[in-house]
């Protein structure tokens, strides 16, 4: 657990700081609550404090404000991010690095909506019992919603759909929260791509597994730091949970990568390097080489159904390459949730040419064709060696079967890529 300590309050520097730094004890529990649900450094929360109350208000000098002020504007910052204490036990930090994300968003909610559809049809008020549903009603010009806790009129005219409303026969029901309000009926998630693990297991045991983050509502589009070592607060799978969702963990609406490598010590952090983390063996079995990608597809291949038809899927695979062509404008395409991909093409001497497909949404999300991190970022040109992690397929050219790719993240490494001529440091001192 994080907490304040006298000593870490005020640092050298001249007294106009050291003022700054002096915040209200009110203020400082908020801070201290706030950095161990998130998993984030009080000194990184007193920041995000301070830079707050700075831009909000023009505050430079908290001492100058009056006690009671300073503790409503701690309120305004991390209210958002409180949650009960019952969810915030089921938080766990893990640790590791974004390898990619799913091309498609799904509608989290859309099997809910249909299995309480379905169970009011066939016993309403059994449904309405069950507190997750309720029944508007028209109560005098303006809705009024019935739940399993009693009627409460809402401020909402009766002549427009009700908030979150969907129909079922003549009647307009809404799911609930616990509380008994409307709650909305569609909530988007993306999965994103996480090597890594649980931070006691991951420093302890080095357990690195892959795992899907399910990123949810306003998130969903969020944008993530391939290769970046980081720290997630997440809800890990239930012990009975299926098997598509064991290795899924789940998210809230505060979620935000911290993304750092101090969770393990400064001899092992050049480990943590994308150019290493994702092709070590003694980690993870994700990485082939480029050369071997054939034989991955035939031992990691899949079969089964898919809305009704027997397929044949590969295995999710890391890979290196030298990149002989790109396409990094977007292509119309109706294969793709978005409607547009992007395009590069891989060399091997073996295997020859691997065409790799780039989402709409990994292209907008993750930016592939950019080498670095953040302002640190720039694009790099063809003849760049990069990593990719993705979706192994084959394709059939000329009547050979040849590999392909759906790339989900790149990785680009500043020491193996062809800076483009829009500039740009190719030093490792993202690193540092």
């Amino acid at each position: 657990m994080n907490t304040w300590k006298d000593e870490d309050e005020f640092e050298s520097g001249d007294s106009e700081d050291n003022d700054t730094m002096s915040l209200p004890d009110g203020v400082m529990s908020r801070i201290n609550s706030y950095a161990e649900r998130t998993g984030t450094k009080v000194e990184d929360a007193t920041q995000k404090f301070l830079d707050y109350i700075a831009e909000e208000y023009g505050c430079q000098n908290p001492n100058e404000e009056d006690e009671d002020l300073l503790l409503d504007w701690s309120e305004q910052v991390f209210v958002q991010t409180r949650k009960d204490k019952k969810s915030a036990s089921k938080l766990s930090q893990w640790v590791g690095c974004f390898v990619g994300i799913a091309p498609q968003k799904k509608d989290r909610l859309k099997n809910i909506l249909a299995y309480y559809t379905k169970e009011f049809k066939q016993d309403p008020e059994g449904t309405l019992g069950s507190g997750r549903v309720g029944v508007y009603e028209d109560d005098d010009g303006a809705w009024s919603l019935k739940t399993s806790n009693g009627v409460v009129l809402l401020d909402e005219p009766s002549n427009a759909d009700p908030p979150h409303g969907f129909k079922v026969g003549n009647e307009w029901l809404c799911l609930t929260t616990r509380a008994g309000k409307p709650s909305p009926k569609t909530r988007m998630g993306r999965y994103a791509y996480f090597l890594g693990g649980e931070e006691s297991d991951f420093v302890s045991n080095g357990a690195i597994s892959m795992w899907r983050v399910d990123i949810t509502g306003d998130n969903v589009d969020m944008e993530l730091q391939i290769g970046r070592p980081c720290k997630i607060s997440v809800m890990p799978p239930k012990d009975d949970a299926k098997d598509f969702f064991k290795t899924v963990v789940t998210t809230y609406a505060d979620f935000a990568p911290v993304y750092t490598d101090e969770f393990v010590g400064e001899g092992l952090r050049p480990l943590l390097q994308p150019s290493k983390f994702w092709v070590n063996p003694e980690f993870h079995d994700m990485y082939s080489p480029i050369d071997d990608l054939e034989e991955a597809f035939e031992t990691g291949k899949e079969t089964g159904k898919i809305e009704g038809e027997r397929k044949t899927w590969g295995p999710l695979i890391i890979t290196k390459g030298t990149i002989t062509s790109m396409s990094t404008e977007p292509r119309d395409t109706e294969y793709d949730p978005d409607g547009y991909n992007y395009s590069m093409t891989l060399s091997s001497n073996i295997t020859g040419d691997v065409d790799c497909w780039i989402p709409g949404a990994v292209g907008d999300i993750t930016k592939p064709f950019q080498c670095g991190w953040g302002d640190d970022a720039y694009d790099y040109a063809e003849l760049s060696t990069v990593f990719v992690f993705g979706r192994l397929g084959m394709k059939d050219r000329d009547g050979l079967l040849s590999p392909k790719m759906t790339v989900f993240g790149v990785y680009a490494d500043p020491r193996r890529v062809r800076q483009r001529v829009s500039g740009g440091d190719t030093g490792v001192n993202q690193f540092n």
